[in-house]
């Protein structure tokens, strides 16, 4: 009864292509109002007609797209909004018949004129079911591809029945707003301002189930997209049926619900962003002040830090581990012990910041110890330390190491161990490192990390401060001595600094 009930609902074929091209008119538009904006603000004119691609896996619904983005194109509808269409289509490699599906997809655009490019990738699972991983390789190789070609917009077919499904999911799994918010119908898509566009959201699936028919496509069929071991599927098949048996046409409604919840998704990403802007440290990119973190109200505190994260390139992490950063952030104090693990990077302490950056495994500092001999060389790798010694002739007027003291040795290089001090100034007395390291805003989390240089018994060089002052040969104009060298670390990282 159901299903009858939506089929009468099904509009005319006609009717059906105007409103699936209007749908695409009005997405196409939003682009290039967007890209228009990027690069000349609000009042400045449109850009050029879209290079247009379409990710075509040869299914009924991406092949629909492509159809109706290629009639568009040649339309008289088509008043300079697309310039060009390309055909996108990813080899996963995961069906047996995936190379059919490739030739397929090739002779459908050949028949039509439209550049096609098969991308083929590998799937790396690393820990993701197969449908991440496929995914997140799909969507790399479509950027990849949109940059090379040029392209301005990369368009998908997905639509409302896709969203429902989404929503459902993140619901099931917990995700706040932005995972509930799923799919919007525009948005960057890689680094190179690339956009990715669904025009069709708020279309129902057998909307284009009858366009595809009254256009004649004969499509792929992946047969991935009935098992119902895959929990998407199994959504698809056996529980939106029942919820429209429960309450035919209730997709309109539920996409009005989803629609609410994006709008309240951007509303809250606005709220975050002002107030990361507000905490953000002027002086580093990377860092962001807890003072005015922890003053926020408690609710738009996890917002804050959850949006500079993401600003920083990094994504998210679970709520519970905001809420274990937050923690750390009001209750500790010392830099040594806030530490939070986010993936390929970690957030720290340091002086009243907390700080972004790349994680650094700790190794046993025995393996570390590295005795060397110099003869000149302009680098010195260090391997496990993470970047290079160089070793540069001074200046006419600079201090130098005399060229004998770095050749006779012997040199090594060690981790500190505690107590160490270096004479940096002539008219100042040595100082313990770890005062000196304070005092240049080295927070101790990088200390670790840094090497010091010995000759002999002496330390002749801290790394992030500078060379044993009593060691070094004043410039002499009188008598030029060309065999006076400094000593420099170049690590592979950026150095974090609080001052």
């Amino acid at each position: 009864m159901a299903e009858e009930t939506e089929k009468k609902r099904i509009p005319g074929p006609r009717t059906i292509a105007a409103k699936l091209a209007g749908a695409l008119e009005q997405c196409l538009e939003k682009a290039r109002e967007t890209l228009g904006r990027r690069t000349g603000g609000i009042l400045a004119p449109l850009p050029p007609p879209l290079r247009v691609g379409v990710a075509f896996s040869g299914g009924r619904d991406s092949m629909a797209l492509l159809e109706a983005v290629h009639r568009f194109s040649r339309s008289k509808r088509n008043d300079g909004i697309i310039g060009s269409v390309f055909a996108l289509h990813v080899n996963h490699g995961l069906s047996p018949h995936a190379d059919e599906w490739e030739e397929t997809c090739r002779a459908f655009c050949e028949k039509r004129g439209i550049p096609f490019s098969a991308l083929r990738v590998k799937v790396d699972r690393k820990g993701k079911g197969v449908e991440a991983a496929a995914r997140d390789a799909r969507y790399q190789a479509l950027a990849s591809e949109a940059k090379r070609e040029g392209l301005d917009i990369v368009l998908t077919a997905h639509h409302l029945d896709d969203r429902l499904e989404t929503f459902l999911l993140q619901w099931i799994r917990g995700s706040g707003v932005d995972g509930l918010a799923g799919m919007p119908s525009i948005r960057a898509f890689g680094p190179e301002g690339v956009l990715l566009g669904r025009p069709w959201l708020d279309v129902p699936r057998p909307w284009i189930e009858s366009y595809a028919a009254s256009r004649g496509l004969s499509w792929v069929e992946d047969e991935s997209n009935e098992d119902t071991a895959i929990l998407r599927n199994l959504i698809r098949h056996e529980i939106l049926p029942v919820l429209d048996r429960a309450r035919p046409g209730f997709r309109r409604a539920a996409g009005r619900s989803v629609e609410l919840v994006t709008e309240a998704a951007t509303v809250l990403h606005t709220v975050a962003d002002d107030d990361a802007a507000k905490c953000r440290d002027p002086r580093n990119p990377r860092a962001i002040r807890i003072e005015p973190l922890l003053a926020l109200p408690p609710e738009r505190q996890a917002l804050c830090l959850r949006e500079w994260i993401a600003g920083n390139g990094i994504e998210p992490p679970a709520r519970s581990t905001l809420a274990e950063a937050l923690r750390q952030a009001r209750e500790t104090h010392s830099d040594t012990s806030l530490t939070i693990r986010l993936g390929s990077s970690e957030i720290r302490r340091s002086r009243g910041l907390l700080v972004l950056r790349d994680f650094a495994k700790p190794v046993r500092d025995t393996t570390r110890v590295v005795p060397f001999s110099w003869n000149g060389e302009e680098e010195i790798p260090l391997g496990l330390w993470g970047g290079v010694l160089r070793f540069r002739r001074a200046l006419p007027d600079e201090d130098g190491f005399p060229g004998e003291l770095l050749r006779t040795g012997p040199l090594v290089v060690r981790p500190r161990a505690g107590g160490e001090k270096i004479k940096l100034y002539r008219l100042r007395p040595s100082r313990n490192l770890k005062h000196l390291y304070q005092a240049a805003g080295i927070p101790s989390f990088e200390r670790d990390g840094l090497p010091l240089l010995w000759c002999g018994e002496d330390l002749i060089f801290a790394a992030g401060l500078g060379s044993e002052v009593r060691k070094l040969l004043h410039p002499d104009p009188a008598a030029p001595d060309p065999d006076r060298w400094v000593v420099e670390w170049n690590p592979d990282r950026p150095l974090f600094t609080g001052s």
